[in-house]
């Protein structure tokens, strides 16, 4: 049976959700497993393609020491679909983070962005990120997120 607008929509989200939520609680460890084998993740000027380099993404990013994040969603919205079966989505993803145990002093969101992502579907019938992107809007002042998006892209 072919899915409902909101039944898509309502996966989509839920994949979304299940992804910030593994980089705020666990390190990222299993993030990679959402992406196509060409997926894209990239926030600012940083890109990773494919779940090996976002896997080690994560993995540099937890050997780094202790850091707690949170990612807020909101506004999320799916796109229709193409021709091509690739799913689009926008929204808008917050972070409130440092480089501390909890709890941090309460401060405002050290980066907010507007997220676009296209979904395509793999062979066993789960959606996967063909792009994950995250172009940063307003910017705090947290060092690692400021570092992040002044370094240079990966060639």
């Amino acid at each position: 049976m072919p899915e409902s607008e909101f039944d898509l929509w309502y996966m989509l989200h839920d994949m979304e959700v299940r992804h910030w939520h593994d980089v705020n609680l666990n390190a990222g460890r299993t993030v990679h497993e959402l992406y196509a084998e060409d997926g894209l993740f990239a926030v600012g000027p940083q890109e990773r393609r494919g779940p090996g380099e976002i896997r080690e993404f994560y993995q540099a990013r937890a050997k780094r020491g202790v850091r707690t994040a949170r990612h807020v969603l909101t506004n999320f919205r799916m796109l229709r679909g193409n021709s091509d079966g690739v799913v689009q989505a926008t929204g808008t993803v917050s972070l409130y983070a440092g480089d501390a145990e909890p709890p941090l002093p309460s401060k405002p969101a050290v980066l907010m962005a507007d997220l676009a992502n296209e979904y395509v579907r793999a062979d066993d019938g789960r959606w996967l990120y063909k792009v994950h992107r995250l172009s940063p809007v307003f910017v705090g002042d947290d060092p690692f997120v400021k570092h992040a998006l002044a370094a240079v892209p990966k060639a």
